[in-house]
């Protein structure tokens, strides 16, 4: 009896494991079947040299290319804000520069022909009354001292003024905009509508001065210390 079911444990143990054999989807290593019983089985075929190969893409080929245009455009970009701000730091030196030197030449502000008219007058009062009158009207008013200094100091001022902002108005616009609403970025732009047009004032009111005199230089001393003062917030976000 004990014989006897032994060979039926036998027989059904080797029919089994004939039947699991032949429903394995290892059977000939093929893994064909296993990824169709089992989805987690990865693609074998997405290993391929040739599926990640970028050389053979066209698609992959066009990003590159415009990811080193991007980087390119950056780097111009950054390159020129860099320069940008260095030439402003010499502007605002050389703007104050010239206001300092613009309140001298304006406490010694006179008359260009006061001296001879002076002489006139001395010389003989009665006799020269009205010529030295006509003298000091018709006179350009001129500083004995700082007057060249300041004009060269203010074109020197201007030139670097053009320079800082070209450098901005021709970098290349950022591919991100930022949020909009009160940031540096935000401050530093509207300080530009009151330094850009005191800068552009300037020149036109000194032109004033020969003529004008103390009302023109006091015009041009506020407008220049205005510009200034804006120019000096402009800058100080960056840094505060």
């Amino acid at each position: 009896m004990t014989f006897i079911k032994g060979i039926l444990f036998s027989v059904v143990f080797l029919f089994c494991t004939s039947t699991m054999l032949h429903s394995s989807p290892y059977v000939y290593n093929d893994f064909s079947g296993w990824a169709e019983v089992n989805p987690l089985t990865p693609d074998f075929s997405r290993y391929s040299p040739k599926f990640y190969s970028q050389e053979t893409s066209p698609i992959n080929t066009v990003e590159q290319k415009d990811l080193h245009k991007e980087k390119e455009r950056v780097e111009l970009r950054r390159s020129l804000l860099d320069w940008h701000q260095g030439l402003g730091l010499f502007t605002w030196g050389f703007w104050l520069a010239t206001n300092i030197v613009g309140e001298q030449a304006l406490s010694n502000l006179k008359r260009e022909y006061e001296p001879y008219a002076n002489y006139l007058l001395i010389s003989d009062p009665q006799k020269n009354l009205l010529l030295y009158t006509a003298i000091m009207k018709s006179s350009p008013w001129d500083s004995e001292s700082s007057g060249s200094m300041h004009s060269a100091l203010a074109g020197t001022t201007f030139t670097l003024y053009a320079l800082t902002a070209g450098l901005a108005f021709f970098s290349p616009s950022k591919s991100l905009e930022r949020e909009p609403g009160l940031s540096t970025i935000f401050t530093h732009k509207a300080m530009i509508w009151i330094h850009l047009p005191a800068m552009l004032a300037l020149p036109f009111i000194g032109e004033r001065i020969s003529k004008e005199g103390p009302s023109a230089a006091n015009e041009m001393r506020v407008v220049g210390w205005a510009g200034f003062g804006a120019l000096s917030v402009s800058i100080a976000v960056f840094y505060f």
